[in-house]
């Protein structure tokens, strides 16, 4: 099953730059299968008993022969160009009868500069941040972040107030220490492995920026994947370096690192992990005892094809100064599934095939670890069969429901997009007069050439904007550029002509026309309760729901609701025949690498996208937050469509293959026959 990057990345981007940190923890989430362990970053420390310590910042009473863990891993920004310029470590100890951590941080950094302004950004100072997950679940753990920036204010989601936890910094010669003492509700016995990583953030006078974590990997937040192991152990405890093996296939040798985990038979509740390097080795520096040894379950992207790995039988092994050699094992990898028929099961539906629907979409589901689904099959003008599927979140494994909404994403363009068009059918906007005669865009006047950007240019994304941000890139109407900040100029243009705020043009020009409903467009109590919540890998991220509507992004609903509007696309409803003619047609060619073949291009309507097929032409939309993605389209000539949300960074691997079960199959039939 080879992966096509098609439609859905084409089309689909990121979160509006409102969401400053948004953007960052998009930037920070890294490759999800070049180097991903099932669960937990590789980084282990082992913290012992110790006393007398006082949080004050002052490190005299720390044990001297407590071993230093550099904080090394540089997770964005520019690496430091010496030992002066940063460079920290921490050591780590624990107190049972007070159910508390200890964590001494010593940081060199010649140029220190702190952000006292009321708000403080995480890129604006240097600062560190601490990040707890007491149950250290493998999979959707809740993680709290900790900072020195904001103890009055928790950052980025983190769901635990400061009650518990204590932190003193003190200014040296050379940098700064820290000192943190952890309380945990739980109790502190040897064999307890937490969650725990931590970062600093060393700003530079010439505005540079390093932020350089303990463990791999920079968004720590709700990914239980992220975060290293602490782990208690009694006094005397002795450490061994194991060292190991994997024998690779030449398939698997091409690839990256592989989990290798060890479960500690002294602590059955203790499980470690590391990964191997190109050629196969391994280390790790485990507690002495006996050990069952395995390689868990592990998706990978090689090359475009995506394998399972599917775990060995586990191997008992002894860790002990005479015994630091494991023993080789050998991944298995399982291709993933294929159950495309020779012609699609949506030609000739019939309620008997519901069944092999519900089949298709439960086993990509479980192979590419997507937690929830919302599915609506269209024909003939209805919809023919709906069903959702698994989860809203790992974290709570509350059911996906009738009720539950997910993030659409970009499909917020077709709906936003339409809205334009009936405005434009109405004269109170004209698609091809200057955008900047209506409203100016004050941070386009350094680049004049924006001036030429028109509402169509938008729609077939030609605005010269790039997805977000400005300036402009090119000049408008010259090519393909995919753009949802141009999309949001958009809104505020339509806002000022007409001046309705945007829900109530949406509502006015879309919503109640077409019946629709729910369709929900920034963030309430009320959608809360009901909104999917998005996975990296199969974690939770929690990301918050936009506070403002972004008609590139931001719109919640799910398939039943939604194929209303993927039916007044087909049936050509709410629109003029002559406005139809426009918007089914491709006024701008997407990039010839995303089209499903060189034979049948692909690329932009007015406000949709639009490719050709061996069916004719197919309308739609692809949508991608990076923890949602989802998909709808629907074929004119044959009548039929689909409409499928996924609350999964991996829902794209379900829905590329979608297309082809219900309605293309595996090979090209005469659209007669169909």
């Amino acid at each position: 099953m080879i992966l096509r990057i098609f439609r859905i990345p084409t089309l689909c981007h990121q979160q509006s730059p409102n969401y400053h940190w948004i953007i960052f923890l998009a930037i920070l989430a890294g490759g999800l299968f070049s180097d991903k362990l099932l669960a937990h970053n590789g980084a282990i420390a082992y913290a012992y008993p110790i006393e007398g310590i006082t949080v004050d910042g002052n490190l005299d009473e720390w044990p001297l022969d407590l071993m230093q863990y550099p904080i090394e891993f540089v997770g964005v920004g520019v690496p430091a160009t010496d030992g002066a310029d940063l460079k920290a470590h921490f050591r780590v100890g624990y107190n049972k009868g007070l159910n508390t951590i200890y964590i001494a941080m010593e940081i060199t950094d010649q140029s220190i500069m702190m952000d006292t302004s009321s708000f403080v950004n995480w890129d604006t100072h240097d600062g560190v941040e601490l990040y707890i997950d007491p149950d250290h679940l493998d999979k959707a753990s809740s993680i709290t972040q900790y900072s020195d920036y904001a103890q009055k204010r928790l950052t980025f989601g983190a769901k635990k107030s400061w009650q518990g936890v204590d932190l003193k910094m003190k200014q040296t010669q050379t940098g700064r220490t820290y000192e943190w003492s952890i309380q945990l509700d739980k109790s502190l016995n040897p064999g307890l492995a937490i969650g725990m990583d931590l970062s600093v953030i060393d700003k530079d006078q010439d505005d540079s920026y390093s932020w350089v974590s303990w463990g791999k990997y920079a968004q720590k937040l709700n990914s239980a994947t992220r975060c290293g192991d602490l782990v208690l152990l009694e006094k005397n405890t002795e450490l061994v370096d194991v060292s190991g093996a994997l024998e690779l296939s030449e398939l698997l040798s091409s690839s990256s690192a592989f989990p290798v985990r060890f479960t500690s038979q002294t602590y059955p509740k203790l499980q470690l992990r590391t990964s191997n390097d190109s050629t196969g080795a391994y280390k790790i520096t485990l507690p002495s005892g006996n050990y069952l040894l395995d390689i868990p379950e592990e998706l990978l992207n090689i090359d475009d094809e995506f394998y399972q790995i599917a775990p060995n039988q586990a191997v008992e092994f002894t860790a002990s100064a005479n015994a630091a050699e494991a023993p080789v094992l050998t991944p298995r990898q399982i291709v993933g599934p294929d159950l495309t028929p020779e012609i699609g099961i949506l030609n000739n539906f019939e309620a008997s095939q519901s069944d092999l629907v519900d089949q298709f979409i439960e086993t990509y589901r479980k192979f590419y670890s997507i937690p929830g689904v919302s599915l609506a099959l269209i024909k003939e003008g209805k919809v023919v069969y709906h069903q959702t599927y698994g989860v809203k979140s790992t974290q709570t494994n509350e059911p996906v429901t009738d009720e539950t909404l997910f993030e659409a994403a970009s499909i917020t363009k077709p709906v936003f997009g339409f809205v334009v068009l009936r405005l434009a059918e109405k004269g109170v906007i004209d698609l091809d007069k200057p955008l900047y005669q209506y409203l100016p865009f004050e941070a386009l006047e350094v680049t004049p050439e924006y001036k030429k950007m028109t509402a169509r240019h938008v729609l077939i994304h030609q605005s010269g904007l790039p997805n977000w941000g400005v300036p402009l890139v090119r000049a408008p109407g010259l090519e393909y550029g995919y753009s949802g900040e141009g999309f949001e100029y958009l809104k505020r243009v339509v806002c000022k002509i007409t001046g309705k705020d945007i829900e109530q043009l949406l509502d006015e020009e879309v919503i109640s026309p077409l019946k629709l409903y729910h369709m929900e467009f920034k963030d309430s109590e009320e959608l809360r309760k009901v909104a999917a919540i998005g996975h990296q890998g199969g974690d939770p991220t929690n990301w918050p729901i936009p506070g403002e509507p972004g008609m590139a992004h931001s719109m919640h609903t799910e398939a039943y609701a939604f194929s209303r509007f993927a039916i007044a696309l087909l049936e050509e409803r709410g629109l003029k025949p002559e406005t139809y003619s426009e918007l089914e047609k491709i006024h701008t060619l997407s990039p010839a690498e995303y089209w499903d073949s060189p034979e049948y291009p692909e690329g932009a309507g007015l406000g949709v996208h639009v490719r050709t097929s061996p069916f004719g032409n197919v309308i739609g939309h692809g949508g991608n937050n990076g923890d949602f993605k989802c998909l709808f389209e629907v074929y004119q000539e044959l009548d039929m469509g689909y409409v499928v949300f996924t609350n999964s960074n991996l829902g794209d691997q379900l829905a590329m293959d979608l297309a082809k079960f219900l309605v293309e199959g595996s090979g090209v039939a005469e659209t007669a026959e169909r």
